[in-house]
């Protein structure tokens, strides 16, 4: 029988599609897995990689010495302007609507990933869903969760937590300790997902008070009897924390994705108020909700073994808005289509250059307002803008104080600073000008 002769143009389009499925799949074993944490509460000062001789964090630690720190991350003040700006790329000044709301109509670092073919999760405390225009995690880009402080859940987070998963409210018990619920969630999202790119971002519920003990918590000793019981169980805390990073770590090197996995560790604003603990023979306060260095100054690990060099320690300015920007570089993700405000910092995770920010610009509108009672303008006298350098700090009002000044007590009168603090202040104020000077979707009839 005779056969028919092939048409070669179909054995050229077999050949580039053959090519071009080849290199999809290249393409996408190429990518790298991002998982991003976040602690909830907890300053740059609470971490040893960062100079604490109080609080042990020997897992986050690890990450930091065969990795990136950067010294100079800053957060928000407090929650909401943190996770809003964290997961948009975008200053509140822009889309900060009130507290406990992502407005629906932006696009997230999630978003943008399951753009470009990564499974995405997140595991931890949501609290961004408030009425009037709240998010939820499949506004977002998240194609599955488990969340604390979500709709249908109580109050309890820690021991017999109350937990949405995927729209179920999980049936708990007095035994059950919430972080090892939402970690274990995590653990489950990387072994399901371990043959495609995933993106798992773990807004954690530790170290929020209340201050329980935790399962590895041990009778008090002698020099913890010295503290206050909640500030002994905040060690605790911030030791489980470190726990539950090594865990996820633990996780990627058992299935050996950890030579493609990035981790990111931070903290969403600084320790709670009611804290003080020692640091380096001095004692610190939380400063939560305020915006003076101990209320957003943050830690940033990033960590992959053979993409990120170890040993790196960064002096550049890394601002919340950053994140974005960076997971996209990363990835090779598109950047969304709007008015961003961060600028990547992957290059100097790699040890490059890159491009450093000689400044960040911050909005914040305090739900505590005590917090605005010294430099609040604008609706409600709530308002707060600032910007600042390593050096130097110029909020909207003309005060102007040293960073290393950490509670703004000695403003800086114009004509009485070096001739670098002045350069400074100029560099700062056309900062300051360079944004809306007022909130664009702040709906401060929303909340107190």
């Amino acid at each position: 029988m005779l056969r028919p002769k092939s048409d070669p143009r179909l054995s050229s389009c077999f050949l580039i599609g053959l090519f071009l499925s080849l290199s999809a799949s290249l393409y996408s074993a190429e990518k790298l897995n991002v998982i991003l944490i976040m602690a909830d509460d907890s300053a740059v000062d609470n971490y040893s990689c960062y100079g604490s001789d109080f609080f042990s964090s020997p897992r986050i630690d690890s990450l930091a010495d065969t990795g990136a720190r950067f010294n100079y991350c800053y957060s928000e003040p407090v929650c909401t302007s943190s996770r809003v700006k964290i997961m948009t790329g975008r200053d509140g000044v822009r889309n900060y609507v009130n507290f406990g709301i992502l407005d629906k109509g932006e696009t997230t670092f999630a978003d943008m990933l399951k753009s470009a073919g990564y499974a995405t999760a997140v595991a931890g405390k949501w609290q961004l869903h408030a009425e009037p225009n709240g998010s939820l995690p499949e506004d977002c880009g998240f194609d599955s969760y488990c969340l604390w402080n979500f709709p249908g859940t109580t109050l309890d987070r820690y021991w017999n937590p109350s937990l949405n998963q995927n729209g179920k409210i999980l049936e708990t018990t007095e035994e059950d300790y919430g972080p090892d619920i939402v970690s274990d969630f995590i653990v489950d999202f990387i072994e399901t997902n371990q043959d495609r790119p995933f993106f798992a971002y773990y807004p954690m519920i530790l170290v929020h008070n209340p201050f329980p003990e935790t399962p590895d918590s041990q009778p008090t000793t002698a020099e913890e009897a010295k503290f206050s019981k909640g500030l002994k169980n905040y060690r605790d805390m911030i030791a489980y924390a470190d726990k539950m990073v090594g865990k996820l770590v633990d996780t990627v090197d058992r299935l050996g994705l950890r030579e493609k996995t990035v981790f990111i560790f931070t903290a969403d604003n600084g320790t709670n108020r009611t804290l003080s603990y020692p640091f380096r023979g001095s004692e610190r306060t939380g400063e939560k909700a305020f915006a003076t260095e101990g209320g957003y100054h943050v830690p940033l690990v990033v960590n992959c073994p053979t993409v990120v060099p170890a040993g790196i320690v960064s002096n550049d300015l890394v601002d919340f808005s950053d994140v974005l920007p960076t997971l996209a570089e990363l990835s090779g993700a598109e950047l969304p289509d709007v008015a961003l405000d961060g600028q990547s910092f992957w290059p100097q995770s790699l040890g490059k250059a890159g491009n450093p920010r000689q400044w960040i610009t911050q909005y914040y509108y305090p739900k505590y307002k005590p917090a605005a009672e010294k430099h609040g303008q604008g609706v409600r006298n709530r308002e707060i803008i600032w910007s600042q350098n390593q050096y130097y700090k110029l909020y909207q009002d003309g005060s102007f104080y040293a960073v290393a000044d950490r509670h703004e007590v000695d403003s800086i009168k114009l004509g009485e600073a070096t001739a670098f603090a002045e350069k400074t202040r100029k560099m700062l104020q056309k900062a300051i000008k360079s944004v809306p000077q007022t909130g664009q979707m702040l709906n401060a009839e929303a909340g107190p």
